[in-house]
């Protein structure tokens, strides 16, 4: 017997009773979820524009902004994100067509609703964090903050440099002088044998050329003077060129700090900064006014370490991990002493160094990462005399110096605090990399689309509500989502 297979429906029977749309999307689909939370929400109160209908406008009515909202929140969780790849999703895709009820906006539509609403967007995800408080899905007692470089939609050939422009105007200067003696000459050698030169008029548009170049660098250098920054885009003048283990990338710094109860982003925000090193307090200290607790630990990596970001965040009530750099490395391999084999005195404010001679402080302390620090000298003679010199003293060193943080006290205690739970910087490797793991590797999202500190700040907002969406929708399940919406819903109300 002829083994059969499944029949499909016919594509041209007429359907008496045809199913109803909802009959396409089951009772657990995440789209529903989608559905739910955003009905939850006060657009007005967010920020999004044209929440009133304008009735008195010409031309179609606008679409409702809860729609689109839906659809970029629904393209986001599926990896999404274009305005032409939602536009498509609006024609083909049931979810889609279910969720926003047959809408067909256009690409241009949705990419200026998310270019005007970029504000909004992101207080849409402060919201959400709020309703993941509400849900008792942070802890609070422990974060991880950490930073990544994502490209901007800009061109590293677009930036502009202090150090270029100069170069860039010797160079015009070089080829104007040369344009004018060329034109100096041939009026030498017209005044001897006078003739047409049919390449003159050439001559001088290429000099005003020249001369406009030079202009436009001229004003463009006087304006970052003016700001005080050192490199400019002409594309994105919000962009940065970003540089970090030998990789150069154009865009801005996303910083995310994430909580390990679930590994949800509690707090984060973009910068222009190249490292991380002014990030530290500012981070834990907005994590920690979101989750609203007195005491927090906060795990960070060594290029977050900063003595006074670190202070600062010990008298907020936050310890930090942060592994130290090593200076030291040198000595080290030398066999020579360390700054932690000297002891100091408080009381007589120097340092004995392990024979028992006295550093004393010489000149004024030196700034140096928004910290002073101390210099302490040890006398020329003692150290000469020192049996110890060999395991002390540099070659060419004549004494032996150590500097003194002016938050030492704090520093020392940090290390303490370090050296008590030596695998804690394991836990955050596994704790904050996995959400920028899981945005670059799994949905392939290392760039951004919009240009600008504020629309960029928007569009971050939405790739990190959809993470936290979907994880949310991992540890409550569909019907606990929706039951947390209802009774937050009917507790703002």
């Amino acid at each position: 017997m002829t083994r059969q297979y499944k029949k499909g429906q016919d594509r041209e029977e007429v359907l008496r009773l045809p199913p109803r749309l909802d009959d396409f999307v089951s009772a657990d689909n995440p789209v529903r979820a989608i559905d739910a939370y955003v009905e939850t929400l006060d657009l007005t109160a967010l920020g999004f524009d044209r929440m009133a209908p304008n009735r008195t406008a010409a031309g179609q009515p606008p679409f409702p902004p809860q729609a689109l909202l839906k659809l970029y929140l629904y393209g986001y969780v599926n990896r999404v994100r274009s305005s032409r790849g939602l536009e498509r999703e609006c024609q083909r895709n049931l979810e889609v067509i279910w969720l926003i009820q047959g809408l067909r906006p256009s690409y241009r539509t949705l990419a200026d609703f998310r270019q005007r609403n970029a504000k909004a967007l992101r207080q849409v995800h402060v919201e959400f964090i709020g309703l993941c408080k509400a849900l008792r899905l942070l802890g609070g007692e422990q974060v991880a903050v950490d930073g990544s470089h994502f490209n901007g939609n800009v061109s590293d050939h677009s930036f502009h440099s202090v150090k270029g422009l100069k170069q860039d105007l010797e160079r015009l200067d070089q080829r104007i002088e040369a344009w004018l003696a060329e034109l100096d000459q041939a009026d030498r050698e017209d005044l001897d044998a006078p003739a047409y030169d049919s390449e003159l008029p050439a001559k001088l548009e290429k000099l005003k050329d020249l001369k406009a170049r030079k202009q436009l660098k001229e004003e463009t250098w006087q304006a970052l003077e003016a700001v005080g920054e050192t490199q400019v885009s002409t594309t994105d003048p919000d962009a940065r060129l970003l540089y970090k283990k030998g990789q150069t990338i154009a865009g801005y710094n996303v910083q995310i700090v994430v909580d390990a109860q679930h590994k949800l982003i509690v707090t984060d925000d973009l910068v222009q900064d190249g490292n991380d090193v002014q990030q530290l307090q500012p981070m834990l200290s907005q994590a920690k006014a979101v989750l609203e607790v007195d005491q927090s630990e906060g795990l960070a990596d060594k290029g977050y370490f900063n003595p006074t970001q670190i202070a600062q965040c010990e008298a907020e009530g936050i310890a930090v991990y942060v592994p130290e750099p090593a200076n030291s490395g040198q000595q080290r391999q030398a066999g020579r002493f360390l700054h932690e084999d000297f002891q100091y005195q408080a009381e007589a404010d120097c340092y004995r160094c392990p024979h028992g001679e006295t550093l004393r402080p010489r000149g004024q302390p030196r700034l140096q990462d928004g910290s002073a620090k101390q210099r302490y000298v040890a006398s020329a003679t003692a150290c000469r005399e020192c049996p110890l010199k060999a395991q002390c003293l540099a070659p060419k060193s004549r004494y032996r110096e150590v500097w003194r943080n002016e938050h030492q006290t704090v520093l020392e205690a940090h290390r303490q605090r370090m050296q008590a739970r030596p695998g804690i910087m394991r836990k955050r490797s596994a704790l904050v990399e996995h959400p920028f793991g899981t945005l670059k590797c799994r949905a392939g999202w290392n760039h951004f689309l919009l240009r600008g500190l504020v629309k960029v700040r928007g569009e971050w907002s939405l790739m990190a509500l959809a993470y936290n969406f979907t994880r949310v929708l991992n540890v409550l399940g569909f019907q606990g989502f929706r039951d947390g919406c209802a009774q937050n819903a009917a507790g703002w109300a």
